[in-house]
C-alpha cells in the first residue's frame, strides 16, 4: 500500500507523464513523415508514456534543422562555391539518354549539378582492393585531400589512414576530415589531436546540437567521401576500420567502393562543403580545375534529411520505372517505403528481372526482422531476393538494364531514404556495366535463393515480431 505521503507525488508524476505523452504524441502526428509513424509514435506516447517520451526524445524527430544547402540563398560562400563548380564543370556538362532524363533532370533540378561527362570509374571490390587504392591517392596529393567517413576507428585501417595524411600534411597538404559523431563515437581524442597538432582540420559531424534537441540521435551523416586534388574522388560503403577488411565479429566483409577520375570529382566537393559549413560555420576554399579523365558520363547525388524533396528516391525511383530489362540491387538492408516497393513491383510485373541481395547475416535485428514482412507483395509481383551467405555484405550497389549503374553509401531502407546524409554517384557507360555484372554474377554464385513464403510460413510470434519490427521501420 502507498502511503499518503507518496501518493501525491508519485499521482502529479503520472499525470506529468499522461499530458506529457498527449503533447508529443500531437507532435508526433504533425511532424513524422509517414502515416505508420504518426501512429506508432501517437499510441505508444499515449499508451506508454514512461517509455515512449524518452524514445521520442532520442528517436522522434524527421526533419533536420540548421543545415544550409548551396543554390538556396542562406549562405552566400555555399551559393558560390556551387557557382565555382558549375562553371568549372560547363564544359563537361551532358545528359543521360532519354531512358534516364527524368532521373537526371530530377536531380538537377533538386541539387544544381547535371550530369557530367569525361570520367573514368573504376569498382573497388572489398576493402582489400579499395584501401590502398584510397591511401595511395593521399599519398600522392600535391595541393588538398578531403575525407569524411561514416566511422572511423583507431585500429589497423584507422591508424593507416592518420599516418597518411599526417604525411600529406607535413608535405604541405590542405587535409580536411570529417566523421560523424554518432558512427565514430569511440575514435579517441589523442587520435584526433595527434592529426590537428599536424595541421589537419578535423570536426565531427554533431546533428543533436540545436536548442532543445540534445537528446537527439535519429540523424546520421553517412556519406563515406575521398576527394584527392579535385582530380579522383572515392564514394561508397566502406568506412575506416578493421572490420572493413573482414578483421570484425561479423568475420568476411563484402562491399564495393567507387574511384571516379576527372571532372565529376570536383562536384563531389559541393556536398562536403555543405556538410563542412553545418559542422564549422566555415567554407574551405578548394580549387575548381576540371581534369578529363575518360569517357563516362557520371550523376553525383547528395541527399538529407534536410531537403524538402528527397533526390535519393527521386533518382532511384525514376531509373526502376525506365528500366525495360533488368534491376539488380544489393543492399544490407531492405526495408522499403511504399513508392519504392511499389516500383520494384510494378518493374517486375511489367517483366524486368527485378533481383536484391541481401545478407544473410545479421548487424542490426530490427531492419532484418522488417524485411520479412515484405516478402509477399515481393513473391506476388514477381521480385527475387537472394542472401549472400559467407560473412556480412554491406555493398549498396544498382545496375539498371545494361548501361547504368550506382554505388554510394545508400542503403535500401527508410533510414537512408528519408533521415541519413547519403552520397551515391551514377554512371552511365556500358562497358562499366559489364564490370558491375560480372560482380554480381560472382555475388550471386556466393548466394542462395530465398524462400519469399518465408514469412507467412513462420510461426505468429515471428510474423508478429516482423510486424512490430516493420511499424517503427521510419525510425530505425
Amino acid at each position: 500500500m502507498i502511503s499518503e505521503g507518496l501518493a501525491f507525488p508519485l499521482g502529479l508524476v503520472t499525470l506529468v507523464f499522461q499530458i506529457g505523452g498527449i503533447y508529443f504524441a500531437i507532435k508526433a502526428v504533425m511532424i513524422s513523415r509517414t502515416p505508420q509513424a504518426s501512429i506508432a509514435w501517437g499510441l505508444a506516447l499515449i499508451i506508454f508514456p514512461y517509455l515512449a517520451i524518452p524514445l521520442f526524445l532520442i528517436f522522434g524527430e524527421s526533419r533536420f534543422s540548421g543545415y544550409a544547402m548551396a543554390g538556396t540563398g542562406e549562405v552566400p560562400q555555399l551559393d558560390a562555391a556551387l557557382k565555382r563548380v558549375q562553371e568549372g564543370i560547363a564544359g563537361f556538362q551532358t545528359t543521360f539518354p532519354p531512358k534516364y532524363r527524368d532521373a537526371d533532370q530530377l536531380a538537377k533540378n533538386l541539387r544544381g549539378l547535371p550530369v557530367i561527362a569525361g570520367n573514368q570509374a573504376r569498382l573497388l571490390i572489398d576493402g582489400g582492393q579499395a584501401f590502398p587504392v584510397i591511401f595511395e591517392a593521399i599519398a600522392s596529393a600535391r595541393e588538398y585531400a578531403v575525407v569524411q567517413f561514416y566511422i572511423i576507428h583507431d585500429d589497423g585501417v584507422g591508424r593507416e589512414l592518420k599516418k597518411r595524411l599526417l604525411a600529406a600534411a607535413k608535405r604541405g597538404v590542405r587535409c580536411w576530415v570529417l566523421y560523424d559523431k554518432v558512427g565514430a563515437k569511440g575514435l579517441p581524442d589523442s587520435y584526433v589531436d595527434e592529426l590537428v597538432l599536424a595541421g589537419v582540420h578535423v570536426q565531427a559531424f554533431v546533428t543533436n546540437r540545436q536548442f532543445g534537441r540534445r537528446f537527439q540521435m535519429n540523424f546520421r551523416n553517412h556519406r563515406k567521401l575521398v576527394i584527392v586534388d579535385g582530380r579522383v574522388a572515392f564514394v561508397g560503403g566502406l568506412n575506416i576500420g578493421d572490420e572493413y577488411m573482414g578483421l570484425g565479429p561479423l568475420g568476411a566483409w563484402r562491399d564495393t567502393h567507387l574511384q571516379i577520375e576527372g571532372p565529376a570529382a570536383v562536384a563531389f566537393q559541393v556536398s562536403f562543403l555543405e556538410d563542412w559549413y553545418y559542422a564549422t560555420r566555415t567554407v574551405p576554399d578548394l580549387p575548381v580545375v576540371p581534369v578529363r579523365g575518360g569517357n563516362e558520363d557520371v550523376l553525383i547525388f547528395a541527399s538529407g534529411p534536410s531537403e524538402p524533396w528527397g533526390i535519393t528516391p527521386a533518382v532511384y525511383c525514376e531509373i526502376i520505372h525506365d528500366v525495360r530489362e533488368r534491376i539488380w540491387i544489393a543492399s544490407p538492408y531492405f526495408v522499403p517505403d511504399p513508392m519504392l516497393r511499389g516500383a520494384l513491383a510494378h518493374a517486375a510485373l511489367r517483366g524486368v528481372d527485378v533481383r536484391i541481395i541481401l545478407p544473410q547475416g545479421i548487424d542490426h535485428l530490427l531492419p532484418w526482422l522488417s524485411s520479412f514482412s515484405y516478402y509477399p507483395q515481393m513473391l506476388a509481383a514477381g521480385v527475387k531476393i537472394w542472401r549472400y551467405q559467407p560473412g556480412f555484405m554491406h555493398q549498396k550497389v544498382m545496375l539498371a538494364d545494361n548501361d547504368l549503374a550506382i554505388v554510394g553509401s545508400v542503403n535500401l531502407d527508410y533510414r537512408s531514404f528519408m533521415l541519413n546524409f547519403e552520397l551515391a554517384a551514377a554512371v552511365r557507360d556500358e562497358g562499366f556495366a559489364r564490370e558491375v555484372e560480372r560482380m554480381f554474377e560472382a555475388d550471386f554464385a556466393r548466394s542462395e535463393p530465398e524462400d519469399l513464403t518465408r514469412f507467412e510460413k513462420g510461426s505468429f510470434f515471428f510474423r508478429l515480431k516482423c510486424r512490430l519490427s516493420a511499424l517503427m521501420s521510419p525510425e530505425q
